[in-house]
């Protein structure tokens, strides 16, 4: 009788390949889309194609120069018929906002009562934020599995660190010329009194945010029931994320404004409802390149992801502060996997026996 033994313990579909968790994930991102695109309507869908289209030229123009072959053989056999080019670049659209304007640039077409019809600044943003992603983070590492942290959530770092001076990532509503979400800063930024009618906005997405995809976390509970149940992720580490969020926020944050009573409860629901905290812990925490390979290593990577984040927002000057918490982790991971050794399949613990004295006999 012959045995299998799977050479990828961590995926725990048999049926699964790379291309085919890929497609899982796009439909799991599939809800946050649409959502995003509801609340601010078209350019959602510029941002996304325009991801989409920079993503795949520059991961194929990457494996077509290194491996010197730039013919039809050459396109079949690179890394874009994996689809993670594609998860990359529907990420990095929902990590930015539905419109980004540079104050050097303004490269923007605007209607009669100024909102912007169409921003030319917002694709070269995302193409540059494409770029970045695809090959100095995963493609130079040696592609899909051995990058050392998440494209699209590096991606977005890099954008908001060298244009969000600029004005990029200032929230832009107001831009968009329409009753598009909330209007008005987020809860992180703002900090108000929070209301249990504030709470049913930030749950159903009817308010302003810095990426779309953080809108509504309806859409991104279902993306995450539906990898949780076709064993794409390990559902165990966005829950325990949220949870040390929570609990950091509250002793960090909460405690220290003086509430108490149920407004200590809504602080701490406003704090897991709002930023990037439930859509990275689901779409990006879970990466299985850059998170470990065992549940204790999990439990200090989630745990870590949460104090750093409560950290960033209550001492910070950035008031989201999830994806630097990601990125630092990020860097972990490999120490946490050469310190933390799996239990080999199959192991048993050896019977200790008595000492030896000296004469030979065994001690009881």
């Amino acid at each position: 009788m012959k045995k299998l033994v799977s050479a990828s313990p961590q995926i725990t579909n048999p049926s699964s390949s790379s291309r085919r968790i890929m497609i899982d994930v796009l439909i799991a991102l599939l809800p946050c889309v649409i959502a995003a695109t509801v609340y601010y309507g078209y350019h959602v869908i510029i941002n996304l194609v325009s991801c989409l289209i920079f993503c795949f030229a520059a991961e194929l123009l990457y494996n077509l120069i290194v491996n010197k072959n730039f013919t039809r053989e050459g396109v079949k056999n690179s890394s874009v018929t994996d689809c993670s080019f594609a998860v990359t670049a529907v990420i990095l659209a929902l990590n930015l906002p539905a419109v980004m304007t540079v104050k050097m640039w303004g490269l923007n077409v605007t209607d009669k009562l100024g909102a912007i019809v169409f921003s030319f600044d917002t694709v070269l943003l995302c193409a540059l934020g494409s770029v970045f992603s695809i090959v100095l983070v995963k493609m130079l590492f040696g592609g899909l599995g051995r990058n050392f942290a998440n494209p699209a959530c590096t991606g977005r770092v890099f954008l908001f660190i060298a244009f969000g001076g600029a004005g990029a990532f200032n929230l832009t509503s107001s831009l968009l010329g329409a009753d598009i979400a909330s209007s008005g800063a987020t809860w992180l930024g703002s900090r108000e009194s929070v209301t249990g009618s504030m709470l049913t906005d930030m749950f159903l997405g009817n308010t302003t945010t810095a990426a779309v995809g953080e809108t509504c976390v309806i859409a991104i509970l279902i993306g995450f029931i539906y990898l949780s149940l076709r064993r794409v992720i390990d559902p165990r580490l966005p829950l325990i994320t949220v949870a040390s969020l929570a609990l950091f926020a509250f002793l960090f944050d909460v405690v220290p404004s003086g509430i108490t009573g149920a407004e200590m409860g809504k602080e701490v629901a406003a704090h897991i409802l709002s930023g990037g905290l439930l859509f990275g812990s689901v779409f990006m925490l879970t990466d299985y390149a850059t998170s470990p390979n065992t549940f204790v290593g999990s439990v200090i990577y989630g745990v870590g992801v949460g104090l750093i984040t409560a950290l960033i927002r209550s001492f910070g000057s950035s008031p989201e502060g999830f994806s630097f918490a990601l990125l630092i982790m990020n860097l972990v991971v490999p120490l946490l996997d050469k310190y933390i050794i799996p239990k080999p399949f199959g192991y048993v613990k050896p019977e200790k026996h008595g000492k030896k004295n000296k004469s030979g006999e065994v001690k009881s």
